[in-house]
């Protein structure tokens, strides 16, 4: 079989230019955060924290990946996060919270508990400069690990607001 040298020279520039496409999608960042996360039960929505108080804390995870456990980190910001505040490890960047509650591990699938559950309650932090009444956004967000397609890790953000008493 025969070509001639403007079928050659055709199948060489498409073939190129399939390359160079392939090699700008793969330099585009994948969304590490994706649409689907957890609720928080409690508090509700809107509900009052007063500094150096304890409130009900429960977050019910979506599981995305359907790991046997869930971590998550939960936050305090003055201004809601978004995703592009959330790292590649899994943490709202610095800058982006005011109060940090700690890092938990929720058990799925009826697998006993391994290092720290999420606690039934948290105590609201006093913080320098909030004034009485202002609008605060509880963070939680949780780590999809074992995500299908070689994806290692994933991220929802799920955010309710409270009042600072």
């Amino acid at each position: 079989m025969w070509f001639s040298t403007s079928t050659i020279s055709s199948v060489l520039v498409l073939s190129g230019a399939t390359f160079a496409q392939a090699a700008s999608l793969a330099s585009i960042k994948r969304q590490i955060v994706v649409p689907a996360h957890g609720v928080t039960a409690s508090p509700a929505d809107g509900s009052t924290i007063t500094a150096e108080t304890s409130f009900p804390f429960a977050y019910h995870n979506v599981d995305f990946c359907e790991s046997g456990y869930s971590p998550i980190s939960v936050y305090l910001s003055t201004s809601p996060p978004t995703s592009a505040d959330v790292t590649s490890g899994g943490e709202l960047a610095d800058g982006s919270f005011v109060f940090k509650f700690g890092d938990y591990l929720i058990a799925n699938f009826g697998l006993p508990v391994m290092g720290t559950p999420p606690p039934s309650t948290l105590t609201a932090p006093t913080l320098g400069g909030v004034t009485e009444g202002t609008t605060l956004y509880l963070s939680v967000v949780e780590t999809y690990r074992d995500c299908p397609g070689g994806v290692s890790l994933e991220f929802g953000l799920e955010t309710t607001t409270v009042v600072y008493s």
